[in-house]
């Protein structure tokens, strides 16, 4: 249940921004009214606009609402409570099933959320919206808003084209060829670093010899006694967790929201 201050902040959002619930249902017949929501100001206009733009074209293209909502806190409740409370109050979504993908940023926590919903959650997988976060973290981490929102976006223009084809991006997608080719650039590497060793050490034997004289062989140390103790013996075990399954796909919750969150 949420509390009245949360009501209020929502409607804040509304009356502040201009924003109408049916303008967010997003319906083939709607007009545009904004696709991005920054309450701290994190952005300039001429940044908010150019986001605006781009998620709303990809959102009449796909038929799949884009969406950036940025707050100054999450009023104790967890990032994907507060974005699946937006998605339901708002009424945010494309057509019927409320289709859309929402990032939210909260900035006193510092924690985000990628929540999908109807075709969103076709077109963003579990393992879609990992590497989504891995695209846009590394922006964020350094207060780099202007590339990590441009990462976003470009990320849900290649999952979305992709689902688009029928193929959403997934574990079996081509993420997987690019890891095979970096394994194969990594092998050929130290191939050539071994072999270029392997030359040193060949240069360094041309001043060797064959040794032609007994004495040549002739040891300085001279044992008379010799025997071993056996004292203690080291045992290492090291613990290797079983290999989770990972068939992709995504997890989604009773609400018919899947998410991904973290800190950034």
């Amino acid at each position: 249940m949420m509390t009245k201050k949360i009501i209020s902040i929502l409607f804040a959002i509304i009356l502040v921004l201009g924003i109408s619930t049916a303008a967010f249902a997003a319906s083939e017949d709607v007009e545009f009214d904004t696709m991005v929501i920054d309450i701290p100001d994190i952005l300039t206009d001429e940044e908010e606009k150019e986001f605006d733009s781009r998620a709303w074209e990809m959102t009449q293209k796909y038929g799949c609402a884009v969406y950036i909502m940025i707050t100054d806190t999450l009023e104790g409740y967890e990032a994907w409570e507060y974005n699946e409370t937006l998605h339901s109050e708002l009424s945010l979504g494309y057509g019927e099933e409320k289709s859309a993908v929402i990032l939210l940023l909260s900035m006193e926590e510092r924690k985000y959320d990628i929540m999908a919903h109807g075709y969103g959650n076709t077109a963003f997988t579990d393992y879609g919206k990992d590497v989504m976060a891995e695209r846009f973290l590394d922006d964020f981490a350094i207060d780099d808003w202007y590339w990590g929102f441009n990462d976003y976006l470009n990320t849900c223009d290649e999952f979305l084209e992709m689902a688009a084809n029928g193929e959403p991006f997934d574990v079996s997608s081509n993420e997987g060829g690019s890891n095979i080719l970096g394994v194969i650039i990594i092998v050929l590497i130290s191939c050539l670093v071994a072999f270029g060793v392997c030359l040193v050490f060949k240069a360094q034997m041309k001043t060797a010899r064959i040794a032609t004289e007994a004495h040549d062989y002739q040891k300085e140390l001279d044992l008379t006694n010799q025997y071993d103790r056996f004292s203690h013996r080291d045992i290492q075990r090291v613990y290797n967790p079983p290999e989770e399954d990972n068939d992709g796909g995504t997890t989604v919750n009773s609400n018919g929201s899947s998410h991904k969150s973290g800190g950034f």
